[in-house]
């Protein structure tokens, strides 16, 4: 029986998943197909319910879908619980269970590739959704020194930030308010977890960090990997400052799904690989 998982998200014109899951499953010799599964709002339910099929071994979730996804699941991991989101979700026998692998893919992107301990550092975080819930759950637990979560709308960095019971480290702030200038010069690590930067969105050539001069000690990421090097990106390395594109923690998120579908190891380079392809297409 071919087995069957995909991408679940709205739109998903973007996605290069399909690519890089494919040629894991191909190379481990597994008979499986994955595939991107645009779905609208109206149609969520039916589409999650759908992966209780025997052919099914779960989906990936992906923007607008992380914490509406939830109510639809039977259970979720703790630590999915406790960020708030779900990324991954595991079909055991008919059971839906949620997991995030955002956290750990995104920890592992900025240390491996980006050579960055969060540890004691200040950081900022750009944006309040799902991928950024992820990311400030991460740091946090990585024991960062001081976090300021920055958003267009104010109350949904506030309510992020409120999850924290580290009211000294972790402060939302209005993204280009007067303290979003401070923040960026505070800031060791800065990431973007928001759409701006997308190729085929009305941000694509929008740059949220437009008019500042990054340090050259600072590590920008961005979490948007297509295009690979974003406005923000092209900004931030033209002031001297390192920066990381989405594409690692994308690939390590996607293998860490691998993982709990196959109960095998994923094999990363090659995943790596085929995502490359895929974007120089």
């Amino acid at each position: 029986m071919l087995r069957k998982a995909g991408i679940i998200g709205y739109p998903l014109g973007h996605s290069i998943s399909p690519h890089f899951q494919n040629a894991a499953f191909e190379f481990s010799g597994i008979k499986a197909s994955y595939k991107a599964w645009s779905t609208e709002p109206k149609d969520l339910a039916d589409k999650v319910n759908a992966l209780r099929g025997t052919s099914f071994m779960g989906a990936n979730v992906t923007i607008p879908y992380k914490e509406a996804v939830i109510e639809l699941l039977d259970e979720i991991d703790d630590w999915a619980e406790k960020v708030g989101s779900v990324n991954t979700i595991v079909n055991d026998c008919g059971t839906l269970i949620g997991y995030n692998t955002d956290t750990a893919g995104f920890i592992q992107a900025i240390s491996k590739y980006g050579n960055y301990d969060p540890s004691g550092e200040a950081v900022l975080l750009i944006g309040a959704g799902g991928a950024a819930r992820a990311a400030a759950h991460a740091l946090v637990g990585s024991k960062v020194g001081s976090l300021v979560i920055a958003n267009r709308t104010y109350h949904r960095a506030e309510r992020l930030a409120s999850e924290f019971p580290e009211k000294d480290k972790v402060s939302p702030i209005l993204l280009n308010g007067p303290s979003f200038f401070n923040a960026v010069d505070s800031a060791s690590l800065i990431v973007n977890s928001t759409s701006v930067g997308m190729k085929h969105t009305s941000g694509e050539d929008s740059n949220l960090l437009e008019g500042i001069c990054v340090k050259t000690s600072v590590l920008v990421n961005d979490m948007v990997y297509n295009p690979l090097e974003t406005p923000m990106l092209i900004h931030a390395a033209e002031t001297g400052a390192r920066i990381l594109t989405g594409l690692p923690m994308l690939v390590l998120q996607g293998a860490a799904s691998f993982n709990l579908w196959t109960g095998r190891e994923a094999p990363v380079d090659v995943m790596f690989l085929a995502a490359q392809e895929a974007l120089a297409d």
